[in-house]
């Protein structure tokens, strides 16, 4: 499984696509039915209805195969050099228009024309449509919003990584002295030999705590 669709690409895609149990037609010359949070395809059949559980099912569903596509460079070229609300934007931007209008959409264009491009796409059946001249606006909107940086993507982390950062906060850990109630029994620990001292405020592993152990019942 990719990298799902981030939290501000779901809410903009639950604002404009809404949730309906029962197919309908969004425009009467759709080749086929819409259902739940804008399932589209030839598995919904006129007059079907779902549970809201199903719904949302579909959901997830249907916006991973989207962020599948938009971080395939086949038919996003620059997808690597997108953040998250650019990437978002692009993924609301093909649950709605489709894989095939985001290669067109994407290609030979820099980041900044694709991000103006999308304005052209608010057509169906011929004519201009208000709601998707919201969406796409929206979607700019999102395109250009700041990402916040406060917040780390876990799931963008290699193994090295995690390695790197757990030795990081054990580092700042380690460097932070032990309470006067402590010093005393630490100080005496480093005489026998149990602890050489250094990173008193670190975690130990179990290897570590063994050595330890065995150590202080040599003395």
């Amino acid at each position: 499984m990719g990298r799902p669709i981030g939290e501000a690409g779901l809410i903009l895609v639950k604002e404009f696509e809404g949730c309906r149990l029962k197919a309908y037609k969004p425009v009467s010359t759709e080749k086929y039915w819409t259902i739940g949070w804008g399932h589209y395809g030839p598995d919904v059949k006129e007059g079907q209805t779902i549970t809201q559980a199903e719904a949302d099912a579909l959901l997830v569903k249907d916006c991973q195969r989207f962020a599948d596509a938009v971080d395939d460079p086949r038919n996003c070229p620059l997808t690597a050099q997108l953040n998250a609300n650019q990437r978002d934007a692009l993924i609301s931007f093909t649950f709605n228009c489709g894989a095939g209008n985001l290669r067109t959409l994407c290609s030979d264009r820099t980041l900044r024309q694709i991000r103006d491009a999308m304005a052209l796409y608010t057509k169906a059946g011929g004519a201009s449509l208000p709601g998707l001249i919201r969406r796409r606006a929206a979607e700019q909107k999102l395109w250009d919003a700041p990402v916040k940086e406060d917040s780390m993507d876990i799931s963008k982390l290699t193994d090295a990584d995690i390695l790197q950062l757990v030795d990081r906060i054990q580092d700042v850990m380690g460097r932070r002295s032990v309470n006067g109630a402590l010093a005393s029994e630490l100080e005496e620990a480093k005489t026998l030999g149990i602890t050489d001292g250094t990173r008193p405020g670190a975690l130990c592993t179990r290897a570590q705590a063994a050595v330890m152990t065995l150590r202080s019942t040599k003395k």
